[in-house]
Parts: structure tokens; C-alpha cells; sequence
């Protein structure tokens, strides 16, 4: 899929009927809608560019004041799609970087933004679920790859005053790899 959208919307109920608006417009391949913490609710979805950029004007304009915040990434780095549907690559860990945000949308344009400046391998995304609406992405790579990547990510998202953290690990402990890429099941 060439390009990527996200909508935060701080109503489900508005949240849905957004869902069922976006729909209409184009064919787009719904990747993830759900109600999220603290009752916001989410839609992430993913198509061709022109059919993206329909759906997500029309969804930007049901929502209304309800929505929160949003992105529409019209060339999305290739890694992002796959790891947000569970894919984990298994790469050796020189160094971890951690991007955190204060919101779904946030997370999604810092990683792009971050994968784009520098050659960092993305092993984990994880948007808004069960973390209170904020969201966080784990890199790894050589030590000065990974700086520039998170670098680059945490300028972005601090411009837009969604930065909440930003870290780099050099050398981490070996049993870091499972703990940071663990998917945890809903209970």
C-alpha cells in the first residue's frame, strides 16, 4: 500500500459514524478502528494515494470538532504497515531508540519521519491502545543510525508539542529483544 491515515477522534460514537463516512468515499483496506484510552476512538486505514487522501478529507470532516488529531502519510515508509499488523523482524540489537508521543497520530508521522533520515530498523509500533491515547516506536541499528533516526522523529513530534520522550540505548542487555517486541493479547 502506498499510503497511510490515522484519525484520533475524542467521541466512539462520532468515531464510528467517521468509520462508515470514510468507507463510502473510496476503497481503502480499514487496518485498525477501535475505541481507545481514554474513550477516544481510532481509525487507521491504508490504499492507493488518491483513495487515502479522499477518505481521510472526508473523515476529517465528519469528525468535526471531535477530532483530535490525524495524519495522512501519502508515501509511508514500507516498514510501518507491516510491523503495526504484527510483523517483528528479528534483527541483531546494537542500540534501541524509543520515540514516545502523547498521541496515535503523532507516533505514526515520527516514525515515518524517523525510518525516512536514517537507515534504523523499526521493531516495534504500538498506537494508543491501553497506554492512555499516547503512543511509542522501538528502533534498532548501529548506535549512530539510530541517533539520527530518533533525532529526526523527536524534532518532529517536539515542534508539533507531541513529544514525550525520546531515548537511545547503546549496547542494551540481551534480553531486551523479546521484552520490547512482546505483543500482549487483550485480556
Amino acid at each position: 500500500m502506498e499510503a497511510l491515515a490515522l484519525l484520533e477522534i475524542d467521541s466512539i460514537a462520532i468515531g464510528i459514524r467517521t468509520v462508515d463516512g470514510i468507507a463510502k468515499v473510496a476503497r481503502v483496506e480499514l487496518f485498525k478502528t477501535q475505541p481507545i484510552d481514554p474513550g477516544k476512538y481510532l481509525i487507521l486505514f491504508q490504499g492507493d494515494v488518491g483513495s487515502v487522501e479522499s477518505s481521510f478529507q472526508r473523515g476529517v470532516e465528519i469528525a468535526g470538532d471531535h477530532l483530535i488529531d490525524c495524519v495522512f502519510l501519502p508515501q509511508v515508509h514500507e516498514s510501518i504497515p507491516s510491523v503495526l499488523g504484527g510483523d517483528s523482524p528479528d534483527p541483531p540489537i546494537e542500540s534501541l531508540g524509543i520515540l514516545e508521543t502523547s498521541t496515535a497520530a503523532a507516533i505514526i508521522l515520527a516514525t515515518d519521519a524517523s525510518l525516512k533520515a536514517a537507515p534504523a530498523k523499526l521493531i516495534r509500533l504500538h498506537i494508543a491502545r491501553q497506554i492512555g491515547g499516547k503512543g511509542y516506536a522501538i528502533m534498532t541499528g548501529r548506535q549512530s543510525d539510530v541517533e539520527a533516526s530518533i533525532a529526526a522523529g523527536a524534532s518532529l513530534a517536539g515542534r508539533e508539542g507531541r513529544l514525550v520522550a525520546d531515548v537511545v540505548i547503546p549496547a542494551p542487555a540481551a534480553e531486551i529483544y523479546e521484552s520490547v517486541t512482546r505483543q500482549w493479547v487483550d485480556g
